[in-house]
């Protein structure tokens, strides 16, 4: 009689307990994922800080974070990939166009989500290995070149400065093309290796108003050489992401490196979770912000056609958010 009354007691809780473990959701793996950045510059900092970070937040098993820097060597960036393979880890997360076709090529087995890879669904479509997606945060030169004629109407001649990469090849062309719509001379100049950067810098054309450079990895890199010309010559220091403007540029249109890191989680969260790579759309990232270095915000040295007031006004025309970042030491 007793037994029978202490089961009669137990039932209702025994019934809502397997209740709960039927509903439970099964615990998630611990997995590992390594990333790969071709550079360490501050925009690969932050899209990595910004990837780990919510991915942290979105996987609720332990993640073994590997994160490895090429150093602008290729062969380093190949051992790097190669060793993630060995080591088959979970989920493959290379920076920037280059590092991603690269992984695409030795990583066949494992998913890989690229971060800051300019390639499209459509492109995807005609890889050999479609075992991967990516967040497309291309900054389109057009949009570049009208926000910038827009705030300096008077802007007459400026020097663009890239790396002969794949990818920087058409930009440079479509810059030079559309330049000349909005009366703007456009002066090339190529580096081969970053030790070029200061002897290629010197040849900036003595009328030239600016110094533009593009999401140009290499460039980028030798961001300070660039801020110390543009100084000397009391030159605007143009640049296409938030990392550069944190190193010493003036200003730059473009997109949120952290919200790359960000967007390229959601999409690992989903790898992790058991979707099939291949079955996650490439997202692009079309939010633009105008980046502004407090330096530049309180200059008066470019005077009234090149002012920081110009750029607020322009940035209200497009609606893009303008944003002071606080200069950091590299």
């Amino acid at each position: 009689m007793k037994k029978n009354l202490i089961l009669l007691i137990l039932l209702p809780f025994m019934v809502a307990v397997s209740a709960f473990q039927a509903n439970a959701k099964p615990s998630t793996k611990p997995v590992t994922v390594g990333i790969v950045a071709p550079v360490a510059i501050p925009a690969m900092t932050e899209i990595i800080n910004g990837f780990k970070q919510e991915l942290k937040s979105l996987y609720h098993g332990q993640i073994h974070f590997i994160v490895a820097n090429a150093q602008g060597d290729i062969n380093i960036q190949r051992s790097i990939l190669q060793q993630f393979k060995a080591k088959q880890v979970d989920l493959v997360v290379p920076v920037g166009t280059a590092t991603a076709q690269m992984a695409n090529a030795l990583n066949t087995s494992q998913p890989i989500v690229a971060l800051a890879a300019e390639f499209t669904s459509a492109k995807r479509a005609h890889f050999r290995n479609k075992n991967i997606t990516n967040i497309l945060d291309e900054v389109d030169v057009g949009k570049q070149l009208k926000f910038i004629h827009t705030a300096f109407p008077k802007l007459k001649k400026m020097t663009l400065i890239y790396s002969p990469n794949d990818h920087i090849f058409p930009q440079v062309k479509e810059a030079k093309k559309l330049a000349k719509q909005y009366g703007i001379a456009i002066q090339a100049l190529m580096i081969q290796g970053l030790p070029q950067l200061y002897t290629v810098s010197k040849q900036i054309a003595p009328d030239s108003q600016a110094i533009f450079i593009l999401k140009d990895e290499l460039v980028v890199s030798g961001i300070n050489t660039l801020v110390k010309q543009a100084a000397q010559r009391k030159l605007l220091l143009i640049a296409s992401d938030d990392g550069s403007v944190k190193s010493g540029a003036d200003f730059a249109v473009g997109v949120s490196e952290r919200l790359i890191g960000v967007g390229g989680a959601k999409l690992a969260a989903e790898v992790l979770n058991g979707k099939p790579v291949a079955d996650i759309p490439v997202k692009v990232m079309t939010r633009y912000h105008v980046y502004v270095s407090p330096a530049y915000e309180n200059s008066k040295m470019f005077g009234p056609d090149f002012s920081f007031a110009n750029i607020k006004s322009s940035a209200k025309q497009f609606g893009y958010p303008v944003e002071t970042l606080a200069s950091v030491q590299n």
